[in-house]
């Protein structure tokens, strides 16, 4: 074989061959790049997870350098001033309810004629005990000091308080002004009512805080009474009046409830000084002569109970 038709024969037997190797796989290439795919995302999802490990010890730090950054640039908080007190200097006014324990005795001397005939007694009452009740209307000022408050105030009253007593009338008769020596016993049962009153009072204490004051309390009270079956005359029945005072003493606590309105409780004791009432009258009654004198007198006094709220006009704060 010439060297022409071996180099020919050569040529074709490559060809050959490498027409003889397999081509590559386009499935194998797309197994390879979903494997490259996959190895990037694995590498990813780990740094995410790196990430989140260290998310809970930052964030908070973060969180935190921006509330000191904001605190920094608010300003110093402006102290604020304790919230004031209502002073107890000023005018007031008010009302109170309560009632008392009422002691009363009744001594009483009578004298009836008619014509030459007639009767003494001498009555006495008590002491006998009662009580009632009363509203009371009152204004007045105080003035502060420190801790010390002292003031005044005047107060009207509407009563309904029962003094009346019971005891015993003793009767001697005579005729032509000589003793017969005729007596007698009888009820003598006076009844007496007080229907208003009016004080006059000054008050002073201390205060145990801002808004609580104990005080005592002094002054007069007036009161007027009312009188019935002082005598047993069937010509003279009157209903009398009369008028007693006396001095008051007490003590109390106030309380603050705000800057207008208080409460308060108060004790009293009055001792109404002794009244002495007069009373006669002369009648001639078909030409006879009828005379009645009588001479009575009361003592009385009384403990009372009050509370009551108060309305401050004009407190100084």
């Amino acid at each position: 074989m010439s060297a022409t038709a071996l180099a020919i024969f050569s040529v074709v037997a490559d060809r050959v061959a490498l027409a003889a190797q397999p081509a590559p796989d386009p499935v194998l290439k797309k197994i390879a790049a979903l494997e490259a795919r996959v190895a990037a995302l694995e590498s990813k999802n780990r740094e995410y997870k790196r990430q989140l490990d260290h998310a809970p010890s930052q964030i908070p730090s973060e969180e935190a350098a921006q509330v000191r950054q904001a605190n920094a640039a608010i300003p110093a908080p402006i102290a604020m001033r304790p919230q004031a007190q209502a002073s107890w200097t000023g005018a007031f006014w008010g009302a109170s309810a309560g009632g008392a324990a009422t002691r009363s005795a009744t001594s009483s001397v009578e004298q009836a004629t008619m014509g030459s005939a007639g009767y003494n007694t001498a009555d006495a009452s008590g002491p006998a005990r009662n009580g009632g009740g009363f509203l009371d209307l009152f204004a007045g000022w105080n003035t502060q000091m420190s801790r010390v408050v002292v003031g005044g105030q005047l107060e009207a009253t509407a009563a309904d308080l029962n003094f009346g007593s019971a005891g015993a009338r003793a009767y001697t008769y005579f005729n032509a002004g000589v003793p017969t020596g005729a007596t007698g016993i009888g009820d003598y049962r006076p009844q007496v009512n007080a229907r208003w009153m009016a004080s006059a009072l000054l008050r002073g204490g201390v205060l145990l805080d801002d808004r609580t004051l104990v005080y005592g309390l002094g002054g007069w009270t007036y009161a007027r009474f009312e009188s019935r079956n002082i005598t047993d005359n069937a010509f003279y029945q009157p209903n009398e009046s009369f008028s007693a005072s006396g001095p008051t003493g007490g003590f109390g606590i106030e309380h603050q409830l705000d800057f207008n309105w208080r409460v308060r409780a108060e004790y009293r004791y009055t001792k109404f000084e002794g009244t002495r009432t007069q009373d006669q009258f002369a009648a001639n009654t078909a030409g006879i002569i009828q005379t009645y004198s009588r001479s009575t007198q009361y003592d009385q006094s009384m403990q009372s109970g009050r509370i009551g709220f108060a309305y401050a006009l004009d407190p100084l704060r």
